[in-house]
């Protein structure tokens, strides 16, 4: 396969992993020295802070697509004329992008993307509707993500958890995003996600202070012993950041 090729396929990957809003596949997508600058804003050094930028946005949408209108390859470079559609609380924000992609040949990851978009007239309309999703009630997060949970949606349930969230349960202790969402599977797959919660007046959730909420849960018996306990979650900026699971003896 010559460079073009290595290149056209390396772009189309990350572009596709970031609309299935799966921060795994966005990860594996980039390099892990990987930029991502905003022209002319100063860039997000590393995969790690290219995560953090991506992040936010991509697990609060509830969809996302991004048109390709035109695609120029030569050598390990790309450019890629676009226009970026993400669905929040219901609503299309889009913004258009010319974005310069660099792939780095080795690994066949995107390695550099240097983005040339109005930032300016994006944030004036997105950020409030961001703005009022950081700010949602411990309580509001929570009640979100059991609705994910009840529904078996494994990818919605992750994407209430932050980036470096933890959850801590007897059988150990999982660490971070990526980990998490391997979790939410697992769950979505057995058992789990078919919680007995009755109406939202007998769900069990009660508020400890502001950032803290109280789940009490039970599971239908199946094959075994029904099991009940309680789930603490810690909520910052509109996330959960730490779950810890405790269960009845």
């Amino acid at each position: 396969m010559n460079a073009e090729a290595t290149t056209r396929i390396a772009i189309e990957r990350l572009l596709e992993a970031i609309e299935s809003r799966d921060l795994r596949r966005v990860r594996r997508a980039l390099h892990p020295s990987a930029r991502w600058q905003n022209v002319p804003h100063p860039a997000a050094e590393g995969r790690d802070a290219v995560m953090a930028l991506l992040g936010g946005i991509l697990c609060w949408s509830e969809r996302v697509r991004w048109d390709v209108h035109h695609v120029s390859i030569e050598g390990t470079n790309g450019s890629v004329e676009r226009l970026d559609r993400f669905w929040l609380q219901g609503e299309e924000y889009a913004v258009a992008c010319h974005g310069v992609f660099s792939v780095d040949m080795a690994t066949r990851t995107v390695i550099s993307v240097r983005d040339y978009v109005d930032l300016g007239e994006w944030r004036q309309r997105v950020n409030p509707v961001l703005g009022v999703m950081a700010s949602r009630p411990a309580a509001a997060v929570v009640s979100a993500h059991l609705t994910a949970i009840s529904t078996a949606a494994s990818l919605a349930m992750a994407s209430h958890y932050a980036l470096d969230a933890t959850i801590e349960c007897p059988s150990g202790k999982i660490t971070g995003w990526d980990a998490i969402a391997d979790y939410c599977e697992a769950l979505a797959a057995g058992p789990g996600c078919q919680m007995i919660w009755g109406d939202v007046s007998l769900r069990g959730i009660s508020s400890r202070g502001i950032a803290e909420v109280m789940v009490e849960w039970r599971l239908p018996a199946g094959e075994g012993t029904p099991q009940s306990g309680c789930d603490i979650y810690e909520v910052r900026d509109g996330r959960i950041t730490k779950r810890v699971t405790t269960r009845d003896l």
